[in-house]
């Protein structure tokens, strides 16, 4: 029996959970071990170089998503000439991408100190510690095209499972010399090492999984070919750069409005914000190649039901993760690190606008890439990021952290929230984006008045302190809060929508079980 899509989905998704959680404890633990081995100061360095190397991937910006995209086709139709020609180009683009990025990269140093500002207590050069980190991000792109086949092939779950295997040799191995030497640059250079081990290796699984790969005869794409995804290369870098401004640049303005220490405390609040984030988004990844394959049909009622059932998700997912951070980041904070790593209450508000503002767009970004729609609305993200950037200066003067935080998400509801919205109903769907908005205004509404009815009830129920009792609070919030937005939910159509498909895998997975 055929795999479906939505046991694809399934089947990505379960592994991505288990793996999230993996590797979100072991974040935990590095995290933890790094802060009271070497500090903010160190901690601020290492997310502003990480940002900055953000920055500087711009030169991979739309491949990725281009070929992925031009991929679908091909591999639906079990085209092997054409996945090795595209394959071939890809190789060659990244390989040119590599370079680029490594040469940007080191023209950037004569200006490292005047961006990280005053580093006396770093007691390595920081010129190489920068290059460390260049070298991490430079040695990913002569290995990730061969990832990109496996991921447009639904198996994302693959990819994941060598991605977190090697994080946790990385994790355990800092953890060890961390704690024996307390040396950054010991620190990196293990960083280095698993990040060329998990690409090398899942290239290696790639070259396993579709031999035709090491064909030596590959037939050039054609003129026109070449043309298509080259110009959808260009629109997707010009959507992106602002996209990687606009994510990656409130480090810099931190660092150089305030200093590099509050880059540090804003640092760990980030990292488990981040953990919602990167589970939500390796979800919703895991099942991007699956709408993809269904964008490459014509039957718009399901597209438009998927996409229903996609939002419908990640109000209840990434509107519970918001309400949980806001009530209980400080908190974890303070239990886990000290109050001396606390930062004001109206910051905390901000990040966790943000998160949901900007992982809210998921579907509408996904179905954005997967229909091929890049050319639309290109120039909205670099609008967006002008935007922050005026706005990062002038509110950050005035309000300091927390107008840099506040200033991302109004960038981004003045253009990413409205004009993405538009082009998908417009292109995909061809009806009005109304729904859309009142979909979206119904369900914040619903989080918001969730949120608080779950606050008042927990803090005025249970008043214990101390680790026992922001555990009992977080688990009696996230039942009463759960409870109240289903209940909310239950009798609407993506609910049921989502009730029967999930009835309809388990039903296919039992025959296949039976047979």
């Amino acid at each position: 029996m055929k795999v479906s899509r939505s046991e694809y989905v399934v089947k990505n998704v379960s592994v991505t959970l288990v793996m999230q959680i993996v590797k979100n404890l072991l974040g935990f633990v590095s995290r933890t071990i790094f802060v009271y081995t070497l500090g903010a100061e160190y901690l601020g360095v290492n997310s502003l170089f990480t940002d900055i190397l953000t920055v500087l991937s711009f030169a991979e910006l739309g491949i990725g998503n281009a070929m992925v995209f031009s991929l679908y086709k091909p591999i639906s139709q079990g085209d092997t000439n054409k996945i090795k020609s595209l394959m071939k180009l890809y190789a060659k683009a990244y390989q040119i991408i590599g370079i680029v990025i490594a040469v940007l990269g080191v023209c950037l140093v004569p200006f490292i100190s005047y961006i990280v500002g005053d580093v006396s207590y770093v007691k390595e050069n920081i010129v190489v510690l920068y290059l460390l980190f260049l070298l991490n991000s430079v040695i990913s792109y002569f290995f990730v095209y061969k990832k990109s086949l496996i991921i447009a092939d639904q198996k994302n779950y693959i990819v994941d499972i060598y991605q977190q295997f090697f994080y946790a040799i990385q994790v355990v191995a800092q953890a060890i010399f961390l704690i024996t030497t307390k040396q950054f640059i010991t620190y990196l250079v293990l960083m280095v090492a698993t990040t060329f081990l998990n690409n090398y290796f899942v290239a290696k699984k790639a070259d396993k999984m579709y031999p035709y790969l090491k064909d030596k005869e590959v037939e050039p794409l054609n003129k026109n070919e070449i043309n298509d995804i080259v110009k959808n290369i260009k629109a997707l870098v010009v959507y992106k750069i602002g996209g990687i401004i606009l994510e990656s640049t409130d480090s810099i303005f931190i660092s150089s409005l305030i200093n590099v220490v509050t880059v540090g405390l804003y640092a760990n609040y980030k990292m488990i914000v981040n953990v919602f984030r990167t589970i939500g988004n390796q979800v919703m990844n895991s099942i991007v190649a699956s709408v993809g394959n269904l964008n490459a049909g014509s039957d718009v009622r399901k597209k438009e039901t998927v996409f229903d059932e996609m939002f419908y998700v990640s109000g209840w997912f990434y509107g519970f993760a918001t309400a949980g951070l806001c009530c209980f980041l400080t908190p974890l904070i303070s239990v886990w690190l000290g109050n001396k790593y606390v930062i004001g209450f109206d910051s905390v508000l901000a990040a966790c606008a943000y998160f949901y503002i900007s992982n809210m767009h998921y579907p509408c970004y996904t179905y954005r890439t997967t229909a091929g729609l890049f050319v639309f609305g290109k120039y909205i993200p670099l609008i967006s990021a002008v935007i922050n950037i005026v706005l990062d200066v002038v509110m950050g003067r005035a309000w300091g952290l927390t107008g840099i935080l506040w200033a991302s998400s109004i960038a981004r509801i003045l253009t990413y929230e409205i004009i993405d919205p538009v082009i998908v109903y417009k292109r995909v769907f061809n009806r009005s984006v109304i729904k859309y908005f009142v979909q979206y205004a119904v369900t914040t509404g619903l989080i918001a008045v969730d949120t608080f009815i779950s606050y008042v009830i927990v803090f005025s129920v249970c008043k214990s302190m101390g680790v026992f009792g922001l555990i009992t609070k977080i688990i009696l919030f996230s039942v009463i809060f759960n409870s109240c937005f289903f209940l909310a939910t239950c009798r609407t159509p993506q609910f049921k929508s989502l009730l029967n498909r999930g009835k309809s895998i388990l039903k296919r997975m039992s025959v296949k079980r039976s047979r």
